[in-house]
Order: C-alpha cells, then structure tokens, then sequence
C-alpha cells in the first residue's frame, strides 16, 4: 500500500500514569525538529500539529531504506479521542489509564480493516495524566508496505495526520471502529534528524518496567 493510500485511509475515515508530560505541549512554528524527551535522554524527529498533538520518530543510526524498527511517541491532549497517522496506518487512542494502538488498511474510501503487517509493542511510559495521553511503541514493519520503502536519510518525507475528539466505539478494543476525523493535515518531515546510535539502548531502556527503573535508582 502506498503512502497517498494511507493518507486516504486515515483522512477519509479517519496503565500508567506518565508525570513526564503533565505540561500542555507547545506549538511549533517549524514543519518539523529535534526534540531530546527530558525523562529518558531519547532523542526524536519531531512534528506538532496545529491541534497539539506530538509525532515523534527515532530510527537506527545504520538504518537503510526498507524495512527498519521505529521507536514511536505520540503526546496528545486529553480532548484527542483518537490520534492517526499515514505511516503504516497508524492510530492510537486512550482507554482509562492504557494506551490502544493498531494499523489500519483499506482500499479507497472503505473502512480501515485492522492489519496485521504492522506490530506493536507498547513501552514503558505510555498512559495518561490530567492533561494529556501518550504512546510510547516500538514499531516493527511500518516502515515499508509494498513496493514503497522509507528512506531513513531523508529530510523531506511526506506524512499526514488525522484526528477527532469523538472516542472509538469500543476503545477497550484495538480493532474498534471509529468516526471520521474532525481535523486532518500534512506535513514534509526531516526523518534523518530522528537517528540516534543508541537505538537499541533505547528501545532496552523503555522496555524496563517502570518499577523496575526506580529501584534502579535508588
């Protein structure tokens, strides 16, 4: 499936408690930048959308185009019912104090199916809190669908976003329906400023449970 039909797909159509993001995020003038996440020392690639909801991105220093691992954040007001993205048919959502993730897939403008091309594991510090939700997830297969492959070295990579307010049908559900998106946009992203050497530290570090990470520092 190429990018443009995950854009349709979601434009169309489309527990913990995490203390490291109790203040709202901030409007970005730029497309896209760094940000260095302050709780972790994780470096991202990093988009705001006009809503406040934060895309971020860090892939493997030696990553090549193709199919690479993605460690994924998205940080969301608590108003954001669901979060979208046209990178693998991305959407996320909160229920109580977990966060649900899934890929969706469709052809034109049917309904997103779940898909099963793209796997999920949920990381140390995703949740929510009284202001916002976030999702921490390693992404394996998100990266290429099809003939299309991303490549790691860009700085000009075409992604798009979706989202509503409005809760999916069953969100104790990842394969739940939801409604149509109330705000959408698109934006050209720097995906090479995501790199870091330390990816597979990294993706060690978030997979720790956070008990275990505060006896570690003790």
């Amino acid at each position: 499936m190429r990018l443009s039909q995950l854009a349709a797909t979601l434009l169309t159509v489309v527990g913990n408690t995490n203390t490291a993001f109790a203040k709202p995020v901030q409007s970005r003038d730029t497309v896209s930048a760094k940000y260095c996440d302050a709780s972790t020392d994780i470096c991202y690639s990093e988009f705001i959308s006009p809503e406040k909801i934060a895309y971020r991105f860090a892939i493997p220093d030696n990553a090549t185009a193709g199919n690479f691992d993605i460690l994924l954040q998205i940080v969301a007001p608590k108003t954001v019912g669901w979060a979208g993205l046209a990178w693998g048919g991305v959407i996320s959502w909160p229920y109580q104090s977990t966060i649900i993730v899934s890929s969706r897939k469709a052809s034109a403008r049917t309904y997103p199916q779940v898909s099963n091309d793209v796997s999920y594991k949920v990381l140390a510090g995703s949740g929510t809190n009284a202001t916002h939700w976030t999702l921490n997830a390693l992404a394996q297969g998100a990266s290429a669908w099809g003939t299309t492959k991303l490549d790691p070295s860009s700085n000009a990579v075409p992604f798009a976003y979706a989202q509503s307010a409005s809760p999916p049908t069953n969100p104790a559900d990842a394969a739940s329906r939801f409604s149509m998106h109330q705000s959408k946009g698109r934006w050209s992203h720097d995906l090479a400023s995501g790199r870091i050497a330390n990816f597979a530290s990294a993706v060690e570090q978030l997979e720790k449970p956070e008990e275990e990470e505060k006896e570690e520092v003790k």
